[in-house]
């Protein structure tokens, strides 16, 4: 099979000037590793990533699809790698032998949903689970090496999803989404006229719920975090209701005081479709990306004036991450990488190497090396 060299879209893509351009390919190219979950053009699945500076795309086949990961704080070459709901299973990926295999399963009447942070020591790893038979999120926490359940904290909602620490570590952000799912019909969505999401806080030394909030619009399911240096969190939301009225798409979380929607001008609303995949953060470029697959582009506001910036149209966009130097990476799900220069909408396209098309899961973690 020939090697293939994909070029992500074209000037036209994005609509660039001449003088963005010329700007954006001034700059020093990036470094670092972005680690995610992938498919094959078979439908096989892997777990992985793509090095930047060689534009290598890397894995290991796994038996289920995979969603997000975590890196151990005390071996960067070991990645825990967490099933997409309703899947059962995590995968310890090794980069420095590029393998991977299955190291636990969730409990009888449970199953992962895709997300999951070490401590900061790495003795620990906490997972967010969705206890179907009994109608509760659960945080697992389990021991790092062996991922054997130590202890169980409520979440204080369902179907918690992206899990996120304070900056001091001392707390755990949870996101309920608040959607009651069962593995006997898959994915479908069985609770919508009374969905309950909110935003959890707990204390991750008495495991403690010490903030709950909600937004006013009991449809806007709470599902993706990005934190901030401040403390302050960035939320993405999915909208269960007709998607072209959808009040928002995104809030920042300031502790102790709450939620605050973000505003979403009637022209994006048509064009994000009300659903948000991941969302990222760049405290030095000022700006909240979110992904929004189903409206093929990224909806943008500025951090510090949590006002509307601009949407950008590149199709199937899914995962978004920020790089070490604040410039937010994002993949569409054909294969295509490009990077985010400010909230003017101005982007850089990036080649991918690799020996047949992928397609990208939903979210991206990036590393430095």
């Amino acid at each position: 099979m020939n090697r293939r060299h994909f070029i992500i879209g074209s000037a036209s893509t994005l609509a660039l000037s001449a003088g963005g351009l010329a700007a954006l390919f001034s700059r020093p190219a990036h470094t670092g590793t972005l680690l995610a979950a992938f498919e094959d053009v078979r439908g096989d699945q892997y777990v992985g990533g793509y090095q930047i500076e060689s534009r290598h795309v890397f894995g290991a086949r796994v038996p289920m699809r995979a969603h997000g990961c975590a890196v151990d704080p005390r071996d960067a070459t070991r990645v825990i790698y967490i099933a997409r709901r309703p899947g059962t299973q995590a995968f310890e990926f090794d980069r420095a032998t590029n393998e991977a295999r299955v190291v636990c399963e969730t409990p009888r009447g449970r199953h992962f949903v895709g997300h999951a942070v070490f401590s900061a020591n790495g003795d620990w790893l906490y997972t967010t689970e969705h206890d179907y038979e009994n109608v509760r999120g659960v945080l697992a926490v389990r021991d790092a090496r062996t991922l054997a359940i130590a202890e169980e904290i409520d979440t204080h909602g369902i179907d918690p999803h992206e899990i996120a620490w304070s900056p001091d570590r001392s707390r755990l952000i949870v996101a309920n989404g608040g959607i009651m799912t069962h593995p006997r019909s898959y994915r479908e969505k069985l609770n919508i006229p009374t969905m309950d999401p909110s935003l959890s806080v707990i204390d991750a030394a008495t495991g403690k719920c010490i903030e709950q909030w909600r937004l006013p619009d009991h449809r806007l399911s709470i599902r993706h975090l990005a934190v901030a240096s401040n403390g302050q969190a960035v939320i993405g939301l999915q909208y269960e209701g007709n998607p072209d009225q959808a009040p928002t798409l995104a809030a920042v979380y300031e502790p102790g005081v709450g939620l605050h929607p973000l505003e979403l001008p009637a022209a994006a609303r048509v064009q994000s479709r009300g659903y948000v995949s991941s969302i990222a953060l760049s405290e030095e470029g000022d700006a909240i990306a979110a992904a929004c697959p189903y409206g093929k582009g990224i909806a943008c506001w500025s951090f510090r004036q949590r006002s509307f910036q601009d949407f950008i149209a590149a199709g199937e966009t899914y995962g978004v991450s920020r790089l070490a130097d604040g410039t937010v990476a994002a993949s569409q799900r054909d294969g295509t990488t490009y990077t985010l220069n400010d909230t003017h909408s101005r982007s850089r396209f990036v080649t991918v190497d690799r020996e047949s098309p992928i397609r990208w899961d939903d979210h991206w973690t990036s590393v430095a090396s």
